[in-house]
């Protein structure tokens, strides 16, 4: 099993830490959330141990099997306490509308932050009228990289909301290298 090292790496934690801390400050709480391209459930573990974000259970879905078996090493703690954590080998892009998973029902919260890797906007398209989302992207141009936003209102575009409660954007700068990272949080 490999671990992808870039999951722990400055952006990617850094955009984490930064979603926690945008949904803290907006006081929402969420009986069912769900991840989607979850990869190692590294924002699960973030949210479940700040405690400052109240969840009753935390669901990610990634198309990589791997990933599942990381994920919930990572997050054992919480399969431990009632199945308040748990992570499925599932192609977002699949999930329908009012997705139930057999053991907490529908979920009120969506999570995306690798919008960007996604050939299809289906997993987008099937979210739920009236669904709480936190999105997020960023201007990288990559192989891996399907869809591409120059500046936070092509992001805003891309992804149409009933409702914003935040949007943002956040530099990420190296000594020969740099991105943006966009988010927005709503209802779809």
């Amino acid at each position: 099993m490999f671990i992808n090292p870039d999951s722990f790496s400055d952006g990617q934690i850094g955009s984490k830490l930064w979603l926690c801390e945008e949904l803290e400050n907006l006081g929402w709480s969420s009986h069912i959330t769900h991840i989607y391209a979850g990869w190692y459930a590294l924002t699960a573990f973030l949210l479940l141990n700040r405690k400052k974000f109240q969840v009753n259970y935390i669901r990610s879905f990634d198309i990589d099997p791997e990933c599942q078996i990381v994920a919930d090493i990572i997050n054992s703690n919480w399969i431990c306490q009632d199945w308040k954590f748990k992570a499925y080998t599932h192609d977002c892009n699949m999930i329908l509308k009012n997705i139930m998973t057999p053991d907490t029902g529908k979920c009120d919260l969506i999570i995306n932050t690798s919008t960007e890797h996604f050939k299809s906007m289906d997993w987008f398209h099937n979210i739920p009228a009236g669904t709480r989302v936190i999105l997020q992207g960023n201007n990288m141009l990559h192989d891996d990289h399907y869809v591409y936003s120059e500046t936070l209102n092509d992001f805003i575009k891309t992804y149409p909301l009933a409702e914003i409660n935040y949007t943002g954007q956040k530099e990420f700068k190296y000594s020969n290298w740099g991105f943006t990272r966009y988010m927005i949080v709503g209802i779809k």
